[in-house]
């Protein structure tokens, strides 16, 4: 998925008008990030390459093809080589990687952008992460001290559902303006602005876009 294109400047104000709106009514801070995917995955080039060159050798043998002992490696380098190819492609990437590893993946770049953007540095522990993880189409949402004291992982789950739908259908947007405005409703239930009270904006409202 071309990054750029998906999220032109139009897509980013949605989402940076949807964390305002959001944070409105609360003390919470909330920031937005979208990976294109969470690691490099070597693992699934190695296997598409290896499951290809076992194809090759298993359709010669089973076609009679008449090769040589000297031509076969030329034709499992072949298979190999294509296997490598096919596994650059989204839905065989994340076949070859497995689920347990993708999640592992995603979990391990969400902690890493929490750090990265400074959640861990607001006044009261109430910054969330909202991560999206294009490829994996996987998504994480990481409350600081403050939030996780009250709000636990369990209720975040409708947030990572409504984010991982969108995702699936091709409207990652969607889904983050969608996830940002649930989390938006929990942060204004456990941690609501007073009346007419002044609230710093401790972290920037614009959605984060990187390749990995």
């Amino acid at each position: 998925m071309d990054l750029e294109r998906t999220f032109d400047a139009a897509a980013r104000a949605r989402v940076a008008q949807a964390v305002r709106e959001a944070e409105a009514g609360s003390r919470g801070q909330i920031v937005p990030v979208l990976v294109a995917k969470s690691d490099h995955y070597p693992e699934a080039r190695f296997r598409g390459a290896l499951l290809g060159a076992a194809l090759a050798t298993g359709a010669v043998l089973l076609l009679g093809a008449p090769l040589t002992l000297a031509e076969l490696p030329a034709v499992q380098l072949a298979g190999g080589a294509l296997g490598m190819l096919l596994a650059l492609a989204g839905p065989v990437e994340r076949r070859l990687v497995g689920r347990k590893a993708l999640d592992q993946a995603v979990h391990a770049r969400a902690l890493r952008a929490f750090h990265e953007h400074g959640l861990q540095r607001t006044a009261e522990g109430t910054g969330v992460l909202l991560f999206a993880s294009l490829l994996e189409r996987r998504a994480v949402v990481l409350g600081d001290h403050g939030i996780h004291a009250r709000v636990g992982e369990g209720e975040w789950k409708e947030t990572v559902e409504v984010l991982v739908a969108g995702l699936r259908r091709g409207s990652p947007a969607d889904g983050l303006t969608g996830a940002i405005a649930r989390c938006g409703a929990r942060l204004a239930e456990h941690f609501p602005r007073a009346p007419g009270a002044a609230q710093p904006n401790e972290l920037p409202d614009d959605l984060e876009v990187s390749p990995r």
